[in-house]
């Protein structure tokens, strides 16, 4: 795997994401992460390492908004050329969440897009490691191209890393980071994803 981009907050090219998080710092994180890319004909391998002081998670059931409830690594992937795409969770305790977003979601429910074409084959793992935890993803390629999208050498898809980083059990005030930094700390502004190009022999 080779490294991709490390984890920024830059609030200053725009408002908050609207929730109740006001605590938005410009720059680096408190606590970093950095994340590596691979791929092959089976699908995408993703591995994020998060600095954590405190490793927060309420949750420990699969499918459910993590977001909500605990630190959280998200992956957003969508295919360069067209507008749906997913949103997928790993937890410090290796639970995982699929979120479908399709081209035309007017109306939908969140569970909704919890189920519809949601990865079912998604491999999560994480464990703890020195100065946080570590999480590994696979997305298998038989899902990324249900819809239609191509697979392989020469293929282009967008990708966005965001994080969740709690440090009470009260819940207030996360830490929202990502990469690559967006103009406003809103993880679903798609057309300022990254790109990725797959290229050179898989593995």
């Amino acid at each position: 795997m080779h490294p991709v981009f490390e984890a920024f907050r830059y609030p200053e090219f725009g408002p908050a994401y609207p929730f109740a998080y006001s605590t938005d710092r410009d720059g680096a994180p408190q606590e970093g992460a950095s994340v590596c890319f691979a791929w092959d004909d089976r699908g995408l391998y993703v591995s994020a390492e998060l600095e954590d002081s405190c490793l927060i998670q309420q949750n420990r059931a699969d499918e459910q908004l993590h977001f909500e409830t605990g630190d959280l690594f998200e992956l957003f992937l969508k295919p360069l050329n067209d507008s749906y795409y997913w949103e997928m969770y790993a937890t410090p305790y290796g639970n995982k969440t699929t979120l479908f977003f399709p081209r035309e979601r007017a109306g939908m429910t969140v569970e909704q897009h919890l189920k519809d074409h949601s990865f079912q084959d998604l491999e999560i793992s994480a464990e703890p490691i020195s100065k946080g935890w570590k999480a590994q993803m696979f997305v298998p390629d038989s899902q990324l191209t249900a819809l239609g999208a191509g697979w392989g050498d020469g293929t282009e898809w967008s990708v966005f890393c965001g994080r969740y980083n709690y440090n009470s059990e009260d819940l207030a005030n996360p830490e929202l980071s990502m990469a690559p930094p967006l103009s406003a700390t809103n993880y679903h502004l798609t057309d300022e994803y990254a790109l990725l190009k797959l290229s050179g022999t898989s593995g």
